[in-house]
């Protein structure tokens, strides 16, 4: 049962019938009063109408009786008929002409014996009296019926229900209306709104708080449910605040510990393989003082270059696992990668994959540490030949991107490969995190080129092209103007 209707049953409807009530017994009183009024009306009448007739009839004269009867008929609306009886029960005069007694004889013969009139109700409307006719010495003579019609009753009991039904109607629903409209003003509407604003709060979706513009209980439950809900959306911000912190915490953990354990095995491999990398590069460096003018001198140099590479990203990464600072200076990034793309081209054209860049006119210099930054585009060239089948298409892009108002560079490597799986799109920046096959990856790549970025105060991130494959993009802060001039005059 809802609320209105509780209201309806209890408050409104009980005030209706009550002033109900009240207005039956009140016209059930005026009623009365009427009926009771008409009656001494009726009863001074025919006493009056008796007394000129016992005057009469100490003349004796029937004629002037009759004419007497004839005119107290005429003259009263509610007289409906007089006859006048002696004590033999013969009528003297009647009007109409002609009437008789209606009365039973028993009656006539006992009103004449005990001096003492009668009164009898004949139907709703009719009233007859019956009274002794006394003559000059007192002693009953006669009797006389005189018979009133009480239609006046009944339309002064209605003129009277008339008069107080109506006010009565109209007040008890002048009462409930108002008592309607106060109570769903005054208590409805602020209950709705109250389970609105519980229901939105428990779907997680708090709406504008209640207003408070009255100072009674309904106003106390507004601020007081006010006051809930702020100090609930506190809770979840202090709750929010400390979750992410935790998670902040456990994943700092876990790359704590992922890096602690890539360090050993960086500290160990470079251990390992930097012995063959000397070797590799002392023989290389004495063949290639022999082959002067030998068409193999710039495979030897190549070798040689490749090898010194290497060491160079094994070192790179030891200081990125070491947390080495960026030596940061102005770097043109079209200029960067124009010595890295050749880096793979050999490969790429192996695999039967072409390698495009595109150096947009405009392109603000970045500042950046040169070995780290192109140990990030080397290994997001080297991720993008190895996902792209024979065939397909890589390509670079370079050009001003800015970002929250800061002047900037993205540099853009999109593959036509398979792309990457949307529910590892989360993942792949996680460190020994890979999707290559055993043995042919570490994790460990992309995680340093983040941190790498990210040191330089960039960004990175993967995304799937709409037409396939993958898209990563890197970010940078463009050079200060003065940085970029002095850029632009050494070159």
């Amino acid at each position: 049962m809802g609320l209105r209707l509780r209201v309806f049953l209890f408050v409104i409807l009980p005030i209706a019938l009550l002033l109900g009530a009240y207005g039956v017994v009140r016209i059930s009183q005026e009623s009365h009063e009427a009926v009771e009024a008409e009656k001494r009306h009726t009863a001074a009448t025919a006493r009056a109408a008796l007394i000129a007739v016992e005057h009469a009839m100490r003349d004796r004269q029937l004629a002037d009786i009759q004419r007497l009867v004839s005119e107290l008929v005429r003259n009263h609306a509610q007289i409906d008929r007089i006859v006048l009886l002696d004590r033999s029960l013969e009528v003297l005069a009647a009007e109409p002409a002609g009437a008789g007694s209606v009365a039973a004889e028993a009656d006539l013969r006992a009103v004449i014996a005990r001096d003492k009139s009668r009164e009898r109700s004949e139907g709703p409307s009719t009233v007859r009296y019956l009274l002794p006719v006394k003559g000059a010495s007192g002693a009953p003579v006669g009797v006389l019926e005189i018979g009133f019609e009480t239609t006046q009753v009944e339309l002064t009991v209605a003129r009277v229900s008339e008069g107080l039904a109506v006010p009565l109607g109209a007040l008890v629903i002048a009462v409930t209306a108002f008592a309607s409209f106060a109570i769903q003003r005054q208590v409805i509407r602020p209950l709705v709104r109250l389970t609105q604003s519980i229901r939105t709060l428990g779907e997680g979706r708090p709406g504008p708080p209640l207003p408070v513009d009255r100072r009674d209980e309904v106003g106390e439950v507004a601020e007081a449910f006010n006051r809930m809900v702020e100090q609930l959306e506190s809770a979840r911000a202090q709750l929010l605040a400390e979750t992410q912190h935790t998670v902040d915490l456990e994943k700092q953990l876990r790359r704590s510990q992922a890096l602690a354990v890539a360090g050993k095995l960086t500290s160990a491999l470079a251990h390992e393989v930097g012995t063959p990398l000397n070797i590799i590069s002392g023989r290389a460096e004495i063949a290639l003082r022999s082959l002067d003018g030998h068409p193999a001198r710039d495979d030897v140099q190549t070798i040689l270059a490749q090898a010194d590479r290497i060491s160079g990203i094994i070192r790179g990464l030891l200081d990125s696992l070491r947390g080495r600072k960026p030596e940061v200076q102005p770097v043109a990034p079209g200029a960067l990668l124009g010595q890295i793309v050749p880096l793979v081209a050999y490969d790429a054209r192996r695999r039967g994959v072409k390698v495009d860049r595109h150096v947009a006119g405009g392109t603000p210099d970045v500042m950046g540490d040169p070995g780290q930054l192109q140990q990030v585009f080397l290994n997001l060239l080297m991720n993008a030949v190895d996902a792209t089948p024979a065939g397909g298409r890589i390509t670079v892009l370079v050009g001003a991107a800015p970002r929250d108002g800061q002047a900037g560079t993205a540099i853009t490597v999109a593959d036509t490969g398979p792309g990457i799986a949307p529910e590892l799109l989360g993942r792949i920046f996680e460190p020994f995190f890979t999707t290559k096959a055993a043995g042919q990856g570490t994790g460990l790549g992309l995680a340093i080129c983040r941190d790498i970025v990210r040191e330089h105060g960039g960004a990175l991130t993967a995304t799937n092209a709409p037409g396939g494959g993958a898209v990563f993009t890197v970010w940078l802060r463009a050079a200060p103007a003065h940085a970029l001039s002095t850029s632009q005059e050494t070159s």
